[in-house]
């Protein structure tokens, strides 16, 4: 049997072939769209469709999209120089679904050379709240050192998120 080229299955069946030109046009519109918006925004925000001539934009939460809606002229003229013609950009909030921090959870290190200098300070320090984190912020830098596994070196100590 042969294989057929997925382009010529997709252009064959009756109801996607109708789809293929809105699919290639939504990911030429995001290929530009990651070009003209800053990464802070681009996180947050996605092209979800375009017709009429109209791009539809979903923003994570009201601030992003007060931003984005100050970009609007400059996008629809940028999209225009791109060749593709836009008259409008709608922005609709739409939470994410999943909180962002589920999707990357962060797991913070304390280098070597870290741990040495919290030690250092807080053996110069008296009796004090302040002596009891340090201490405690190198002993749990110490628990997660592993055998085999490369220092951190220089890299700031990033802050464990809350559990409430």
């Amino acid at each position: 049997m042969q294989s057929k080229n997925l382009r010529a299955y997709l252009d064959s069946a009756v109801g996607i072939a109708s789809l293929l030109p809105q699919a290639e046009r939504l990911i030429e519109l995001r290929h530009i769209y990651t070009k003209l918006v800053p990464q802070q925004l681009l996180r947050s925000s996605s092209i979800v469709n375009y017709r009429q001539q109209n791009v539809v934009i979903f923003a994570e939460n009201s601030a992003i999209a007060a931003k984005l809606r100050l970009l609007t002229p400059r996008l629809i003229n940028d999209f225009s120089k791109s060749g593709v013609e836009v008259t409008g950009i709608r922005l609709e909030v739409q939470p994410r679904q999943t909180p962002l921090n589920e999707i990357t959870p962060k797991r913070a290190r304390l280098s070597r050379a870290g741990a040495e200098s919290l030690g250092a300070l807080a053996s110069q320090l008296p009796d004090s709240k302040l002596k009891q984190a340090l201490v405690g912020m190198v002993a749990l830098g110490a628990s997660d050192e592993e055998p085999g596994r490369p220092d951190p070196g220089d890299q700031a100590w990033e802050r464990q998120p809350e559990t409430k």
